[in-house]
This record gives structure tokens, sequence and C-alpha cells, in this order.
């Protein structure tokens, strides 16, 4: 698989995550298994490529451009001692819900190999959270019988369970949400600076790459109808909320944002009631949305259809606080 050039670059974060890992390729007990645990966005994805690429041979520090000979390769999916396994893209160029099983079932044959350049074979799957179950048994397959000179690296959202059988045989790095100034400077990288960078960046606080997403498509513009809409007294007005819905659905990213905005309110609705029942309301609500939105994600959901699932989800509870 080719990948992006915006996928390989300087590194901005994870400082303990870079530490542990290189710690353990300099001790010459490299483990075969590593769970990069972390939220989108955060560039887990990055810095599983660097570390691909430091098994590879690079030894060009993290935090500027890595050896250009090898990012050619891995930019055209040439490098034979690597493998990107993610969601394919189909016919009309969406990108598919799951990664095939074959994709993870073909690792055991690529690991099977001596590597060709020398070093390590290393594959990196983003995320397992978009494998089936059977994914899953394939990826434990290869992880209980690791060859030599051969390392996996898994990429996890948290956002779907994780066999605990597999979760037993990695050793786990966390990859947390980034600091503000680090959060920018991947922002600057982009292209993005000053009051436009600001904005982004707190569409997805800590989490650029989800930021970038978030943006896409008017995702600030729906964000801030959101906001204005919300204002006052704090009440929804289900009519209004059902257009701006549907005005946001224009993109995955505007229509995100939105269900963010609406759900951080009801969460917020929820602290601040001093009625127990009705504090109870709001935060039946937020949680009901929170559920939506996840289920739109995971499954590449309709818009429309999340649309009426998040009003099902809100509309009755917010009558009943008094929205």
């Amino acid at each position: 698989m080719e990948v992006p050039a915006a996928d390989i670059g300087p590194v901005f974060g994870h400082e303990h995550a870079r530490h542990e890992f290189l710690s353990a390729l300099a001790s010459g007990r490299m483990h075969h298994g590593w769970l990069m645990r972390g939220p989108r966005g955060v560039g887990k994805a990055r810095l599983a490529l660097r570390f691909a690429m430091r098994l590879l041979g690079d030894q060009s520090d993290f935090s500027s451009s890595p050896s250009e000979a090898i990012a050619k390769l891995i930019q055209a999916g040439s490098h034979p001692d690597l493998r990107v396994i993610r969601r394919p893209i189909d016919d009309k160029g969406k990108q598919k819900s799951e990664i095939p099983v074959d994709s993870v079932r073909e690792l055991a044959q690529f690991f099977s190999l001596r590597p060709a350049l020398g070093g390590y074979r290393v594959a990196i799957i983003d995320a397992v959270d978009e494998m089936n179950r059977f994914g899953a048994n394939a990826v434990l397959k290869t992880l209980e019988e690791p060859p030599q000179k051969a390392v996996l690296l898994l990429l996890s959202h948290g956002e779907q369970a994780l066999l605990p059988t597999v979760r037993s045989r990695c050793r786990v790095l966390r990859c947390d949400a980034l600091g503000e100034r680090e959060e920018l400077a991947v922002l600057s990288q982009a292209g993005l600076t000053g009051t436009k960078a600001s904005t982004i960046a707190q569409l997805a606080p800590g989490r650029p790459g989800r930021a970038l997403e978030l943006s896409e498509g008017g995702g600030a513009d729906a964000g801030s109808s959101m906001d204005a809409l919300l204002r006052g007294d704090g009440s929804v007005d289900a009519s209004a909320l059902q257009s701006a819905l549907s005005q946001a659905s224009r993109s995955e990213g505007a229509l995100a944002i939105t269900l963010e905005r609406l759900r951080a309110h009801l969460q917020r609705r929820a602290m601040r009631e001093s009625n127990p029942a009705l504090a109870a309301d709001w935060a039946d609500a937020a949680l009901a949305l929170a559920r939506v939105a996840a289920e739109a994600d995971a499954l590449n959901q309709d818009r429309a259809q999340t649309i009426a699932a998040a009003l099902q989800a809100v509309s009755g509870r917010l009558a009943g606080a008094g929205g």
C-alpha cells in the first residue's frame, strides 16, 4: 500500500513512547508485538512509520525528515520489508468500513521470508479497531508464532474491544493527546498558522489529525453554527436542531463536530442542573448521542441515518428536561 508523503515526517510529542521503543531496540531485546494505544488523531500512524523506518535502517532524528531513500520506497508502497495494512478504498473512492481478513492473513507469508534488505521485517495495522473477529484471530496467530527479526505494530484508537489474548502478547505503548504547542506545530506543518490553526485545533484539542479531518467540508463553520444555536438559556428547539444537523450533513467532518458540540452542551447541562431527575435526563441524552456518533463512525453510516438516530436519541429527553 502506498503511503502519503504527509504520513512520513517529523514527530511531535510522544516522548515517553519514543524512549521506550528506542530503548528496547538499543538493548537488542526488541519485542515482536507492540500495541500503540491512544485516541484517534494524535499521530500514532506517523509515529509507527518512524518506528518502522528505524527498524529498516533509517537513523535520522524523529524531529527531522527521515532518510530520503527509505521514504521514497515507503511512499511508493515498494519497500520489500514493510507492510502497511489499512482499510482499502472501494470502486467509488470511499474507504471501506473494515480491514479485509485476507490482508491480515497474508502477514504469515510476509513474515516467513527473510528481510530482503537486512534488518527487520515490519508490519503496521492501522487500526485494530477496524478489523473483524476473523482479522483479530489472524493477528493472534501471528503473535503466537513470531518469526525472528519480525515486528508487528498494532494501532488502537480504543474504540472497539480487543481480544485479551492479543493484548497480552503485545508490549503496550501509550500515545496520549498532544499539548497545545505540539498540536500547533503539527498544524503548522500542514500549512496552518495563526488564528486559523488555533480555531481548527479547538475542534479536537490534542488530536491534530482528527482536527484536520473535522475541518474539511466546513467543520469549523458547522461547529460555530451549533454553538450559536445553543447560546442563551441553553434550551434546544427541535426544528432548529434538525435544520442545523441537516446543514451539517454536507460532510462527515461537519456532522461529526456538530454532534460533538451538541453532546458537550448536553453534558454541561447535566452538570449544572440542580434537580437530580432533570440532570439524569440531560446525562442520558449526552450518552445516547455519544453512542450514535460512535456507531456512525464505526459503521460508515449514511449521514441521513445518523441525523435521524441523533434526533431520536435526544428529542424526547430534551423535551422532558425543559428544552
